[in-house]
């Protein structure tokens, strides 16, 4: 039987983006005297951003509610006008284009709802007036809206890119708060590079980073001149600064290190400097902002590609972090950000003169850059993992509050803590998707007191600054925002005003001031507040394990107290084990997500439990129940206990799962029970990941369906694949965006970096048991026969491969795996069909007379497409293989090696 579709959509879904690809505009006919095209466009809930793309051959109007509000002149490219603030406010408002007579026009509207569906509004015959002409990618070379040259919301940088602006955005098109302005103080000339810090000297004077290398100092004059000087062109990246002490202490990316620079003689020259901290790892989520804290030490972000120093403080408030997975996830070591340590993200507290470095706090992701509020309480403004969006591992940018051995849950992969785990911290507030770089407090603004008070985000894809006000509720607004404002360091100045700096990823660069010149009602200063309950159960927790383990063991024992009980299974022995389950158990009657949280993390420390206590956790396991987050563990918990029941009792929360995040949760749990399955089970756990698939989600959450459908088709027998391959296979996915986020992979693999390896293989002594899990992982097996093993899938689709090493060399092999579409057996290439009423119809010829093709496009289902000859109006034989290229590119080098030696030793 053949498989081969379901691994052609697996290839395909791992590029998909927060949505397929958007509706394709029509052209649109104006009469003679021209006219106006006009939509009904509304938007309920949030709205992240609202962009409209217009193409035209003459100038367009853009109307809303009958006014005009922006203009477009002809292009060859649609013209991006962000509606944002007009179309926020979940009312409906007419949208108009208004064309000149003989022109034709075409747009896109995107809504962009945060973690919400995107949506889009394109021209058609909905239209009122319209008269449509045809499809504007009818000629992809003349496309107006070709995703490689125009940007939805998220891409909204790359307008900034060398050569689409020469200055920077101005700020009349910038929006922010009634009686506040902003004014451009001075666009990157060529030679200053793009700017990703900034810092105000003790003189007034501002010091950029540059995102290359070296610092410039901008000195301005009360009468507008500017001066320029370059005071270092050595450190690499500088993404914090900070003047404190005397010196200016730089964190320095790419040079990898902490610095003290100091000029010892008041000449303006730093003719000093000391390396404090030098860190190894990566550069990407790298070293980030510095602030200055309230007892004068230095405190530092850090993101996940850095590790540790080497001379940390062995005292330091974090020091016992785990992975602590209760069934640890195969995939994780190969999906994205591969070298990540733990604990991953993480701040630093640094003496000034470097004589101490203590870990504070980690498990965060990319905290770009960190803030004290007035009582000394540290904020940080924490990245997500934009490629998870959708699955149940998918945590949202979110602000956090820091305190001392603060765990926030980063592990890589599928691996993140959910907010809910007892040993991690909750957000003060989640922002949902956005691209955090600076933070900072108003305090010392000439602001109304709510914006002096407020802590201030910067979002850098999205163009944003968000103020994010404290109260009896903790609320986000829009403070400042444009189109491109790629927005990357800010602080309140030594005038009251706003100061922030563009740049990045080699784009435009501009320094900015904001002010404020309305009435300033007297108001009480509020201060961020602490998360009062969590925070006081960590620092008790954090307490107890402090100290030595024998002075409160036994009370903890006794104590029915969760918390104590997690510090005594996080730091306790492995004989610890049984006493801790029996507390657990009679401290709970029934399962609480605190107590299933000390059952995981025992369990991942010190083993596992002995039959009797497994005996007795199945008993206590009440499931399901109506809880969804409880729901969730428990499921965990029963499918390591490998549970003969919970099959069963997980397939009606599967049939009634309605989000995404359940849908792909229960499969995915699911998958690691080889056996027990009925074939209902099976095709009830496939159709809730081909619902998924139709939902919305980034890569991860696309490339995590198709890795656990290919795990569970795995598993089937022969006779249950051909019984269940309507189900395997999903329906076809729209198109997916161009713009869509990479899926998770381990390397682009090419020729060039494994022929190395080839002539040192030695191919009887690789690993059977990894090649077959790399033939698995690279959906080989779907639509080849690798081996005689009934065992093994099996794949008719494409050419057998079980002699293939007779034909091939490793090395030739090898090349056809990596570049499918150099060479293709004609057997096996798909036929392209355009037909006279606009559809196109790819798929294999099944046959053919003088009268119909049959093309099937999908192999696993049964549907087949019959084409009249009459009605084909062009006909073509695809050069691109049906096998997709990249592959490999989820494995490692030992893994390819494997793989390669299993068709060598063929047995």
């Amino acid at each position: 039987m053949s498989r081969c579709f379901l691994f052609l959509l697996l290839s395909a879904s791992a590029f998909a983006q927060l949505a397929n690809s958007p509706p394709v505009p029509q052209w649109l006919a104006a009469p003679v005297g021209g006219t106006t095209f006009n939509q009904t466009v509304k938007h309920e809930g949030k709205l992240l951003k609202a962009v409209l793309l217009t193409a035209s051959d003459a100038t367009v109007e853009i109307l809303l509610d009958g006014k005009s509000i922006a203009t477009v002149k002809a292009a060859e490219t649609a013209t991006g006008t962000d509606l944002t603030q007009q179309l926020g406010d979940g009312k409906a408002h007419q949208l108009g284009l208004r064309v000149p007579g003989k022109a034709k026009t075409a747009a896109r509207l995107e809504l962009n709802g945060d973690l919400a569906a995107v949506r889009w509004i394109a021209t058609d015959a909905s239209w009122q007036n319209a008269v449509v002409m045809g499809a504007t990618d009818a000629d992809p070379a003349t496309n107006p809206f070709d995703l490689k040259k125009t940007f939805d919301a998220y891409n909204s940088w790359q307008l900034a890119k060398p050569g689409a602006q020469n200055l920077a955005t101005d700020p009349a098109t910038l929006t922010l708060p009634l009686g506040f302005k902003a004014e451009l103080i001075r666009s990157a000339q060529p030679g200053e590079d793009s700017w990703v810090s900034m810092a105000f000297d003790p003189q007034g004077r501002i010091t950029l980073g540059k995102e290359k290398k070296g610092l410039i100092r901008l000195t301005l004059s009360g009468s507008g001149d500017q001066k320029v000087e370059v005071i270092d062109d050595e450190l690499l990246e500088c993404r914090g600064l900070l003047y404190a002490h005397g010196s200016l202490f730089a964190n320095a990316n790419n040079s990898k290190a902490l610095y003290r620079l100091t000029d010892t003689n008041g000449d303006g020259t730093f003719d000093e400097r000391k390396e404090l901290v030098r860190t190894e790892g990566g550069v990407g989520h790298g070293r980030n902002h510095i602030k200055l804290g309230p007892d004068g030490d230095i405190y530092v972000a850090h993101g996940n590609n850095v590790l540790l120093p080497k001379n940390l403080d062995p005292e330091s408030p974090l020091n016992n972090y785990a992975n602590d997975q209760l069934i640890p996830n195969p995939w994780d070591s190969s999906m994205f950000d591969g070298n990540v340590e733990l604990p991953a993200g993480h701040i630093l507290r640094v003496k000034p003169d470097g004589s101490k470095v203590t870990l504070l706090a980690g498990g965060l992701r990319n905290p770009l850059d960190i803030a004290f509020n007035s009582r000394g309480d540290l904020f940080t403004f924490d990245a997500d993992m934009e490629r998870d969006v959708g699955t149940p591992w998918y945590m949202p940018t979110r602000v956090l509050q820091i305190v001392p051995g603060g765990d926030y849950g980063w592990r890589r992969g599928t691996g993140r803590f959910p907010a809910w785990y007892a040993d991690t911290l909750p957000s003060v507030i989640d922002i949902g998707l956005s691209s955090p770089t600076g933070i900072y407090f108003g305090y010392g603004a000439e602001f109304p007191q709510k914006y002096q008070d407020a802590l201030y985000l910067l979002d850098w894809s999205y163009g944003r600054i968000l103020s994010v006000h404290f109260g009896s509720t903790v609320t986000q607004e829009t403070f400042v925002a444009g189109r491109p404002l790629n927005v990357t360091d800010g602080c309140i100045g030594p005038d009251g005003a706003m100061w922030f700096t563009t740049g990045g990823r080699g784009t435009q660069s501009g320094l900015y001031r904001v002010t404020y010149a309305g009435n300033r009602p007297r108001q009480e200063a509020v201060a961020a507040k602490p998360q009062g309950a969590a925070l006081s159960k960590h620092a008790e927790r954090m307490r107890l394990e402090s100290q030595p383990v024998s002075k409160w063991r036994e009370q903890a024992l006794h104590s029915k107290d969760m918390s104590a009980l997690l510090a005594l299974a996080r730091v306790g022995q492995s004989s610890d084990l049984p006493a801790i389950l029996d507390a657990v158990l009679k401290a709970s009657p029934a399962p609480t997500l605190d107590a299933l949280r000390v059952i995981a993390v025992v369990i991942a420390r010190h083993g596992a439990p002995d039959e009797a206590h497994q005996k007795q956790l199945m008993a206590w396991v009440a499931y399901p129940q109506s809880d969804t987050f409880l729901n969730r563990e428990l499921c965990r918990l029963l499918v390591y206990l490998k549970s003969p029941t919970v099959i069963e009792k997980t397939m009606p929360l599967l049939q009634a799962a309605t989000t995404s995040e359940d849908l792909l949760f229960y499969p995915f749990m699911l998958r690691y029970l080889k056996d027990g399955w009925t074939l209902e089970q099976r095709k009830v756990a496939f159709e809730a990941l081909n619902k998924a698939e139709k939902m919305n989600g980034a890569s991860t959450f696309f490339k995590a369906i198709s890795d656990t459908r290919s795990e569970l088709a795995a598993a089937l027998k022969p006779e249950e694949a051909t019984q269940l391959a309507a189900v395997i296979s999903p329906a076809k996915p729209a198109v997916l965006s161009a713009h869509a986020l990479p899926g998770h992979s381990f390397k682009n693999w090419t020729l060039e970096d494994l022929t190395p390896l080839l002539v040192k293989m030695d191919a009887k002594t690789r690993s059977r048991d990894s090649a077959k899990d790399a033939l698995i992982r690279a959906q080989c097996v779907f639509c080849h026969k690798v081996s005689n093993d009934p065992a093994l899938p099996a794949g008719v689709f494409g050419p057998d491969l079980v002699q293939v090493s007779a034909r091939f060399n490793r090395r030739d092999l090898l090349d056809h795996i990596l570049n499918p579409s150099k060479f293709i057996d004609e057997k096996f290439r798909y036929v392209t069909v355009k037909t006279s009423d606009g559809k196109t119809i790819t798929g294999s010829l099944e046959s053919e007379d003088d009268e119909r093709v049959v093309l099937r496009p999908n192999p696993l289902a049964p549907e087949k497409s019959e084409i009249a000859k009459a009605m084909i109006k062009e006909r073509s034989v695809s050069e691109i293989s049906p096998m997709p290229p990249g592959l490999l590119n989820s494995l490692k080098a030992e893994q390819i090696l494997d793989l390669l030696a299993w068709f060598e030793t063929m047995r």
